[in-house]
């Protein structure tokens, strides 16, 4: 990869800013901070402190992705305990919480829920994230809450309110591999009482793939246009209603897999780019309502439409390989929550419809070809409640439960035909087909989903939790099956039982705050994503498998203008009986699953106008997904970045990856493996109006 004086400018400067805190952290401005326990978890549907949530979270602040430039939710998973991803390209990644969720992007089923403004999404197709408030992570099964699709744990992004002034923001960056982004965000006010917040923005980029046959180097890029209108209002009886509508489209090559020695120097040797567009619409509407005597009601509706289409260049398997996938999802929550006295409750009813065309083509005519399609319909009602009782003053004890039915039919059809020798010398001589099709095959289940959590504070600076919970992931059909018999033959559910015990304490002066979790899981029929060599896979149940680990967390303020954070993680997720073949995976880790992550990161207010950020992560050894003896060595990632603000105007330099780690984050059955980012410098301009 060519090294400009450019570059290698950039890359000085980011390393002096990030080396000057260490030096003159004494010298730094007083600067405004938000207390510790500012921050409220929204994703536990009773707005609870972060400090006083009973459950492993982590936040992700809208200002600190952009300032470091956490383009997809893979890059923030990167980056956080116990956090995880897979991916096909670079925006379609496929996130692991505690080891679950490797095959989410393969699979009738997920593990890990992603949300928008409280509306379910798909997140294989969410794309770059833009004016985004903050995003919740939270670990564990969330199954109580949120049913079917949250076994390993839940990622909730809330995006920007409007303001009641008007203003607003262009934003324009220029980074490595001719990646070009503009931005612009407004306020309007409409009445005292009703404002919008528009965002529109595009990004182009050529991708870090170098295509020796093509001669280019675009064959991973994509262009890609995205857009947000929002409206809150807040009524004369104290209600709020927000709406939003928010798009993405991205057009996008394909031209990622490679063998493991072109993938390291981040070449392909492919006959075509291949295709990977993604684009979603997303409705999402909220009510909220306090009322008088503090019980709260919250409404929300949604409806998404998503597209992905994804075909690999053919050289891969000597033939047409991939889908045109499209999903559509309607959702709608209603819940109330309040207090009297000791006693806290939540109660709520969610229902969801959802449809999903998953065809597979495997074209390798004359000699073969394969092709299934597959009309999904799922429907799900649940209802759910909490019932907390605060026996002492320090005590709190609450039980939950969810009641949720899930239903699902499959349409599915397979045509698979192409040439055979029939006489035994060597050479295909005669033709076959066959066409096997069903519809309205049925799969269902009504699950009792319970939580117990146990709360002990006895002042401000100490809380300690105990959670027990049952884990659920519902069955599903091999959509991508070729066989009726192996089609129409759905895979059991996905049960677990959990237990989590975690402490938190913070300082009276609240310049320090340091957190640790234990847990465990015991899965039961966990779901097995198995590709074949035409790159068709198919979903099996372990026996029994399991995840345990630790995490640990620490922030700490040395003074008001530098804060640093600091988190340690260790995991074990394994099967503990699957047999698949004549292989026993017995006793091996989960496939994009690092058995320990560590990081650190610095914010630093240096002056008025100069803000510094960097940070480093560990990831430890895993397996590439799907192929369980294709390892990833652990690896570092370093980023930084420096801005300088002057009135209305901001200009800054980032960088991730700094020490150009090469890493890997995919593999196929047949060895070929994506390779993961490599160094990535930028610079940026922003204009306030």
């Amino acid at each position: 990869m060519e090294r400009s004086s450019l570059s290698q400018a950039v890359r000085c400067a980011l390393f002096l800013s990030c080396t000057l805190p260490l030096m003159q952290s004494a010298m730094a401005a007083d600067v405004t901070v938000d207390e510790l326990d500012a921050t409220v978890i929204t994703a536990t549907k009773q707005d609870t402190p972060q400090f006083k949530t009973t459950n492993s979270v982590s936040v992700v602040k809208g200002e600190k992705i952009e300032d470091s430039h956490l383009d997809t939710l893979g890059e923030v998973a990167q980056r956080q305990p116990n956090l995880y991803f897979s991916t096909f390209t670079q925006h379609t990644p496929s996130l692991t919480i505690r080891g679950l969720g490797f095959s989410d992007d393969e699979g009738d089923s997920i593990s890990n829920s992603v949300y928008i403004d409280g509306v379910p999404m798909n997140g294989l197709v969410l794309g770059q994230l833009y004016d985004i408030d903050q995003v919740e992570i939270l670990r564990g099964p969330q199954n109580t809450l949120y049913g079917q699709n949250s076994m390993g744990g839940l990622v909730a992004l809330r995006t920007r309110d409007p303001e009641f002034t008007a203003g607003g923001k262009v934003k324009l960056e220029y980074g490595t591999h001719n990646q070009q982004r503009a931005e612009v965000t407004g306020n309007l006010p409409l009445t005292e009482n009703t404002a919008v917040r528009v965002t529109v923005g595009g990004e182009k980029n050529d991708g870090m793939i170098a295509n020796s046959t093509l001669g280019r180097h675009d064959t991973a890029g994509w262009d890609s246009g995205f857009g947000r209108i929002k409206l809150l209002h807040l009524d004369d009886d104290g209600g709020e209603w927000r709406f939003g509508l928010h798009h993405m489209n991205t057009h996008g090559d394909n031209d990622y897999f490679a063998t493991r020695d072109l993938a390291k120097k981040y070449q392909s040797n492919a006959t075509d780019a291949g295709t990977n567009n993604t684009e979603y619409t997303l409705f999402t509407g909220e009510y909220r309502k306090r009322f008088a005597d503090d019980t709260q009601l919250v409404v929300n509706v949604g409806a998404n439409q998503t597209e992905w289409d994804y075909w690999l260049p053919k050289s891969i398997f000597g033939g047409t390989a991939g889908y045109d996938m499209k999903t559509r999802q309607y959702t709608g929550e209603a819940r109330l929550n309040g207090q009297n006295g000791n006693i806290d409750w939540l109660v709520g009813g969610f229902l969801s419809h959802v449809r999903r065309d998953a065809p597979y083509t495997f074209d390798l005519s004359p000699s073969f070809l394969s092709a299934t399609k597959a009309k999904v319909e799922g429907d799900t009602v649940a209802t759910f409640g909490e019932l907390g009782w605060r026996f002492q003053p320090q005590w709190r004890a609450a039980v939950g439960l969810r009641v949720e039915h899930n239903r699902r039919t499959m349409d599915w059809s397979s045509t698979q035909g192409g040439m055979f020798d029939s006489d035994g010398d060597g050479v295909p001589d005669t033709s076959f087909a066959s066409l096997e099709s069903f519809n309205d095959r049925k799969v269902s289940e009504t699950v009792a989903l319970p939580r117990f959590s146990l709360e002990f504070s006895p002042n401000d600076q100490h809380f300690t939790y105990l959670v027990l919970a049952r884990g659920y992931k519902a069955s599903g059909f091999n959509t991508y099956s070729t066989t009726a018999s192996a089609a129409g033959d759905a895979y059991h559910p996905e049960y677990g039982s959990y237990a989590e015990l975690g402490y938190r304490y913070r300082a009276p002066s609240k310049v320090w705050e340091v957190g640790a979790d234990v847990f465990y899981t015991r899965l039961r029929d966990q779901q097995v994503i198995v590709e074949d060599g035409g790159g068709q896979t198919s979903t099996s149940n372990a026996g029994k498998s399991h995840n345990k680990g630790l995490e640990l967390t620490a922030t700490v303020r040395p003074v008001e203008s530098v804060q640093v954070n600091a988190y340690a993680a260790l995991l074990e997720a394994q099967f503990d009986d699957y047999t698949r073949g004549a292989v026993d995976y017995s006793g091996k880790q989960f496939p994009s699953t690092p058995k320990h992550s560590y990081g650190v990161s610095m914010d630093w207010a240096a002056t008025d106008h100069i803000t510094v950020g960097t940070g480093l992560t560990r990831q430890g050894q895993s397996y590439l997904y799907p192929n369980a003896t294709l390892s990833q060595g652990a690896y570092t990632l370093w980023d930084a970045n420096i801005d300088y603000r002057l009135k209305q105007w901001t200009i800054g330099l980032f960088g991730k990856n700094l020490g150009d780690t090469t890493y890997f984050t995919r593999a196929m059955a047949n060895g070929m493996v994506i390779a993961g980012q490599p160094r990535t410098l930028g610079v940026r301009v922003g204009m306030e109006f």
